[in-house]
């Protein structure tokens, strides 16, 4: 009795090991994991960097206005920064997300000192202190610069190589155009 029953234990074993019933599901089990995790870092790359290029041309529209006399004295900060928010609302939430940096100088010189590295413009983040808020748009013929950032939080796992503050959550986008006004009529708006 007991030798038959090994021996029907021994033919069910090797039934077991040439069994191909459920590999597919196994090989899934163990290939669905590191695919999805590429595929959601693939797809979030992409929409930040979408994301980044909305912000980058909503910055140079932006800025055409100030470059040609349209927004001095005419719009405040917080008109200026709409004019961006209707363009990036698309795919960013412009309310609480995205800083407006606007300065002037008597030339790019004096500009490029007084202008903070566009990673510190935005909320404060760590130890790092944002940059105050500006909103200066010269006069004609002077150089200035409009700076957007937004701080992109990333949902996925492993995308801490593309962080640029707050230790690895979090990348600042940034849209900049440094230009000289055009000749226009003066009148401008200063709040820095």
């Amino acid at each position: 009795m007991l030798k038959r029953w090994i021996a029907k234990c021994c033919i069910s074993l090797s039934r077991f090991e040439r069994s191909e019933r459920g590999v597919a599901a196994i090989e899934f089990a163990l290939l669905a994991p590191p695919f999805f995790l590429i595929l959601g870092a693939i797809m979030e790359t992409g929409l930040m960097f979408f994301a980044e290029y909305t912000i980058q041309t909503a910055v140079q529209d932006s800025a055409r206005l100030v470059r040609t006399g349209q927004v001095q004295g005419v719009l405040s900060a917080s008109q200026f920064k709409a004019k961006i928010c209707n363009l990036v609302s698309v795919i960013l939430d412009c309310t609480s997300g995205v800083t407006v940096y606007v300065r002037s100088a008597t030339n790019f010189a004096t500009l490029k000192s007084t202008v903070p590295d566009f990673l510190t413009i935005g909320p404060t983040v760590g130890s790092t202190q944002g940059a105050s808020a500006c909103y200066d748009t010269g006069t004609t013929s002077k150089p200035a610069v409009v700076v957007a950032t937004y701080d992109w939080k990333f949902n996925m796992l492993g995308m801490s190589q593309l962080s640029n503050i707050s230790g690895g959550t979090t990348r600042r986008l940034v849209g900049f155009a440094i230009f000289q006004n055009e000749p226009f009529p003066s009148s401008s708006t200063s709040s820095c």
